[in-house]
């Protein structure tokens, strides 16, 4: 079952957003500590990626996320370009090069930075927002990070779900 969060950035939606973002490190290390590495290659349903492809693709994710948040705490409503986070950040990047251990302490820093810039953000920073090449709506501090926590969420709980249903 998906987690939800409302659109609304009430100080209880930014707590529950913040607690589902400083948890998704912890999480990715359980399936590190509880997956051979063997079982980390391999994909965790047919045609499907494998936990550590899955690793790579939150952190391009991620990455353009924690990108446009920082721009849109520094700049007024800046725009950012239409930079897709695996055909061309991960294509430029290259994360799946790296193994799982590797690419988990690169992005528990990097979760420990957009946390130390998020955490204890007015309501006026966490309302700034980016517009985005090609598209009318603008997205705001909070539903990048709102979406980011989301969407992290939802490929842990998956692999989690697969993971219990697949045969040892």
């Amino acid at each position: 079952m998906a987690t939800r969060i409302s659109t609304e950035a009430t100080p209880e939606n930014i707590a529950i957003a913040l607690d589902m973002l400083a948890s998704v490190p912890d999480q990715l290390a359980e399936l590190g500590e509880r997956l051979s590495p063997e079982k980390l290659e391999q994909p965790i349903a047919a045609g499907e990626r494998s936990p550590r492809r899955v690793l790579v693709h939150i952190l391009n994710c991620e990455a353009r996320a924690a990108d446009a948040i920082y721009s849109a705490l520094l700049l007024r409503a800046p725009l950012v370009p239409r930079i897709h986070p695996e055909r061309h950040w991960g294509k430029l990047l290259r994360y799946e090069q790296f193994d799982y251990d590797d690419l988990l302490g690169y992005f528990k820093f990097r979760r420990q930075v957009l946390l130390g810039v998020l955490q204890g953000l007015s309501e006026k920073r966490w309302a700034r927002d980016i517009r985005q090449q090609g598209k009318q709506r603008r997205e705001t501090v909070y539903l990048l990070a709102r979406g980011t926590a989301l969407h992290e969420t939802e490929h842990i709980q998956d692999i989690k779900r697969k993971l219990a249903l697949a045969p040892d």
